[in-house]
């Protein structure tokens, strides 16, 4: 048997591709979801790609912040890459309650590791956010690796409920991050310990969203171009990252322990403005019989957006040269992220 890797939230459109690439490293995978469900449903695709079912293990784990929730889950891997966040349900649940489920359900998954890992756990990869590194209200500058959010968490402490749903998604990511690199410097586990930052996710599913409405908030605008709607500004920047390429850096991250631990690692590629993505696809979608009859939304070509999709002046902007650096592989081209996606949508249409 091939060594197993656990994914955590095997049911999210990241965790898909991950466990795709764990698969395609040789490594067997083993996904925790809160609903066995949902966990088969990612394994069945997986399996129509190609892949072994016998190679894809899904456990189930109700609550991932009571006290061993992963315990069973953790043990014989070797390595965990922690993808789950108990913030689904963020816009009607208090500020306070958001940034406790984070943090409880990252200590669960560390004092797993920890007791129960064995010696064969090489490596502990946890899933962090941009929203841990840019302050509220953000600055329009170059953000990497060295930066911090310092804000959001005292908004919340300050504030409570009336702190809003964006301080209390990155007061839950900053206080979770920070938690790992404590966990790491006092408790000095054998196991390597890493962080993974990302901009927002292009690039299609392993399993598509049940209805349009489902579709993530991170991807909506290739959507709204591919339906005709004038997309919509994402929120804070327009930096975007294929899923596939978030899903490699953080298998990178789980295999190569000495070259990955302690360090924090953002992963962006492309600046991805609505136009920008409405220029693309005309040019994707011209005479091709499939798209005939769509009405792709069409704006003002060329304007709005720098050559190459790169930083515009005057925003935030992400520099992900350290992971390029690392892993010694370049982003995936907006181009391809989001005529993949586009493709997808197609059959919401």
């Amino acid at each position: 048997m091939a060594p197993k890797i656990l994914i955590t939230g095997l049911n999210g459109y990241l965790a898909g591709r991950t466990a795709e690439a764990v698969l395609k490293a040789g490594y067997d995978v083993r996904g925790t979801v809160r609903r066995l469900a949902a966990g088969n449903e990612v394994k069945d695709a997986l399996v129509k790609m190609g892949y072994s079912e016998d190679r894809i293990e899904v456990v189930e784990v109700p609550d991932v912040t009571v006290s061993g929730a992963f315990d069973h889950a953790v043990a014989g891997c070797h390595a965990v890459l922690h993808l789950a966040s108990p913030v689904g349900e963020i816009f009607e649940t208090p500020a306070p309650e958001v940034v406790r489920k984070a943090t409880s359900s990252t200590q669960e998954i560390l004092d797993s590791a920890l007791a129960h890992g064995g010696e064969q756990l090489k490596s502990l990869v946890y899933m962090s956010s941009t929203a841990a590194m840019f302050e509220v209200d953000p600055e329009p500058r170059r953000h990497d690796e060295t930066d911090w959010n310092t804000t959001a968490e005292r908004e919340v402490q300050e504030k409570g409920a009336d702190a809003g749903v964006f301080n209390a998604y990155c007061a839950a990511k900053t206080a979770s991050e920070k938690l790992v690199w404590r966990f790491r410097e006092e408790k000095k586990p054998k196991f390597s310990v890493t962080a993974v930052q990302a901009s927002y996710f292009f690039g299609p599913p392993v399993v598509p969203w049940p209805t349009k409405e489902q579709i993530a908030l991170s991807i909506s605008p290739i959507w709204q171009v591919v339906s005709g709607i004038e997309p919509q500004p994402l929120y804070i920047y327009q930096s975007v990252v294929d899923v596939r390429d978030v899903a490699r850096v953080l298998v990178w991250a789980a295999l190569r322990p000495d070259a990955a631990d302690g360090e924090r690692i953002l992963c962006s590629g492309s600046r991805a403005g609505g136009q920008a993505i409405a220029d693309i696809l005309a040019k994707y979608t011209a005479g091709k019989k499939e798209w005939e009859g769509v009405q792709l939304w069409k704006g003002n070509p060329g304007k709005g957006y720098a050559e190459g999709y790169g930083p515009y002046e005057g925003e935030l902007w992400l520099d992900a040269s350290k992971a390029v650096e690392m892993t010694g592989q370049d982003w995936i081209p907006l181009e391809t992220s989001v005529v993949d996606s586009a493709e997808v949508f197609r059959g919401y249409l």
